[in-house]
């Protein structure tokens, strides 16, 4: 069962008017979305708009000799699936689920009537787009001009601050896929913030201690990122 409107925790669709939210609830599923889950796949059809709630999405862009990294990271104050408003049949990335927890879920077909015929669901759908792509800009300078101890810093931070979690079960080598670096790079960084007292970590599991240092250890990525969210 849905939550009431002034229960809905994700900041996009709070941002409707009262009436609208009223009608998308006809449509609009809420889900329980585990780890790992792939929600879509590139060049698979999106065939949903998710709206995260308390789960935490990473967009990631895959190549044809199979590597791939993340772009972006999307939360409370995001959506996820918005290639269906830029004429995209199919997605150009994979969605999957970093942290657990729930969404709200709209049919493609529903959300692309209402983005043309409601400018009151188009606008605040516009803004969050906006938002993700200059984050996936963002991510790009921050994988091209900062070392691997200042994206790992960045990656965990932003992982965890969305819903002041300060636990995190993930591997070395999923971190490093998701950095498109080697994972003896994220293993030797990862080391170092340990003997540091930073974060402690055993085998898919890492816990962050002390994230005032984990922020002056990091690049400016982090604010940039930070002060996104909040756009």
């Amino acid at each position: 069962m849905l939550k009431t409107t002034d229960d809905i925790a994700n900041q996009i669709f709070s941002s409707f008017p009262v009436s609208l939210q009223k009608r998308l609830h006809a449509s609009t599923k809420q889900l329980d979305l585990p780890a790992g889950k792939t929600l879509f796949s590139t060049q698979e059809t999106i065939n949903y708009l998710y709206f995260p709630m308390d789960c935490l999405i990473h967009l990631i862009y895959e190549v044809d000799d199979g590597d791939e990294i993340q772009i972006a990271c999307l939360g409370d104050n995001d959506i996820c699936g918005d290639a269906i408003f830029m004429g995209h049949k199919k997605s150009p990335m994979r969605a999957q689920v970093l942290l657990s927890g729930e969404a709200l879920v709209l049919p493609a077909k529903e959300a692309l009537y209402w983005f043309n015929n409601e400018r009151e669901f188009r606008e605040p759908i516009l803004k969050a787009s906006g938002r993700i792509n200059q984050q996936m800009m963002q991510k790009v300078a921050c994988y091209r001009f900062h070392n691997i101890h200042q994206q790992l810093c960045c990656w965990l931070l932003e992982a965890t601050n969305r819903f002041s979690v300060s636990v995190l079960d993930v591997t070395h080598e999923h971190i490093a896929n998701l950095l498109g670096v080697r994972r003896e790079g994220v293993s030797e960084a990862a080391h170092k913030l340990q003997l540091e007292g930073v974060i402690d970590y055993k085998r898919g599991h890492i816990k962050i201690l002390n994230r005032k240092r984990l922020e002056q250890l990091t690049c400016e990525c982090y604010n940039v990122l930070k002060q996104l969210k909040n756009l």
